[in-house]
């Protein structure tokens, strides 16, 4: 599975230079993405940064996925998000 390989590892290829606010630690930010880009949902990627004492919503996981233009581009529509 390609996708559980993204788990692994340093996450220094995620590039947070959208980030204008420091809002939420760059570490959370950093698996937030690597969960979502691993394939785990938007809905089950928040109980998981909750943990981390971080409380963000599905669609702010998304933003970040997607201003850090990482979001797939193979497999389902890269213009499509669905929200569970």
């Amino acid at each position: 599975m390609p996708e559980i390989a993204r788990l692994t590892g340093c996450t220094d290829w995620i590039d947070l230079d959208f980030v204008e606010r420091q809002r939420t630690p760059e570490r959370a930010m950093k698996l937030g993405i690597q969960l979502q880009l691993a394939g785990l949902s938007l809905r089950n990627t928040v109980p998981v940064l909750e943990e981390w004492g971080v409380e963000r919503s599905p669609k702010a996981i998304h933003d970040w996925v997607q201003k850090a233009d990482l979001q797939p581009t193979e497999g389902r529509s890269p213009n499509h998000v669905a929200l569970d």
